[in-house]
This record gives structure tokens, sequence and C-alpha cells, in this order.
């Protein structure tokens, strides 16, 4: 896969750590857009895991401090998160809370996976 591919996931999958309810039918279509990529759902989980929420998860840890927020800033987040991937060896990774800490953010991911794992 390229790097505009994985840069596309991350910008798909940093939609679950924003302030915002999602339908199941919007998480549906996440999901869809997510098996177009060509990434197969445990790629995608682990990409969730190793990746985003590390970087993403950061502003859930503090509700209402930031306030709420629609959407991240495409570019942006995509630059934090190439930091955060291609950070050397040395430096340890950010705390980031495991995904598990975050409810809404794993049922919401199960809605995702499950419409990646259709068979249509």
């Amino acid at each position: 896969m390229t790097v505009n591919t994985r840069e596309s996931v991350w910008s798909l999958l940093s939609d679950l750590f924003v302030d915002t309810t999602r339908t199941d039918e919007e998480l549906r279509r996440l999901g869809v857009a997510l098996k177009k990529t060509g990434f197969g759902a445990d790629e995608v989980e682990r990409i969730l895991r190793r990746e985003v929420a590390p970087v993403c998860g950061r502003w859930m840890t503090y509700p209402g401090a930031i306030g709420p927020w629609p959407q991240f800033d495409r570019e942006g987040i995509e630059a934090r998160i190439r930091a955060y991937v291609q950070r050397p060896w040395y430096k340890a990774p950010l705390f980031g809370a495991p995904l598990w800490l975050f409810p809404r953010v794993r049922r919401e991911w199960s809605v995702v996976k499950g419409a990646m794992e259709d068979p249509e």
C-alpha cells in the first residue's frame, strides 16, 4: 500500500476520536471507506491501536478542556501521526491510553469493523 493510502486510513480512523455522535449507518459507511483502501480489518485495527489511538486518544483524556470539535484537520493529524510513527527508535512511545479506556471508540470500532468484514 502507498503512503497516501495509509494516511487516508489515519484520517478516516481519526474520526472515531472526535467529539461527534455518529449513527450506526455513518459508522458502516466509514467501514466501507476503510475497506476500499485495500487494508484488511485486522490490519486497520492494528493501525488504530498502534498509530492513531496514541496520537488522537490524548485529546479524549481531557474532555471539556478543548471543547467540542467536529473533526481533526486532515493535514495536521496526518503530520502528527507520521511524526509519531517515524520517531527514532530510542524515543519512547506516547502514552496513548489503550483503546479499552474509550468505550465509545470501542463500540464504534466494532460497527466499523463489522462493515469491513461484511462480504456485501
